[in-house]
């Protein structure tokens, strides 16, 4: 029987993202996350995945529902 394991990374979308041209970047871990945002400039986004992985294959995957919005200060959070 194989071990269903959860994992979680980040997926970092540059300000004013558009799907096929904009910049985005995945890492494994928050802090890394929040620190390649800022790079990135106001308006950069953080999202979080989930990854379902049995055994050697990955079988799913899903977003939550909250953004991270860095606004030049502080990480808001944004549907």
């Amino acid at each position: 029987m194989a071990i269903a394991r959860i994992t979680i990374n980040y997926t970092i979308y540059s300000p004013a993202f558009i799907p096929g041209e904009g910049i985005w970047l995945s890492c494994r871990t928050f802090q890394k996350a929040k620190g390649l945002a800022r790079g990135l400039g106001v308006g950069s986004r953080v999202r979080r995945n989930f990854d379902l992985k049995e055994k050697d294959q990955q079988t799913d995957w899903w977003t939550s529902d909250f953004d991270r919005l860095w606004d030049g200060s502080k990480y808001r959070k944004v549907r």
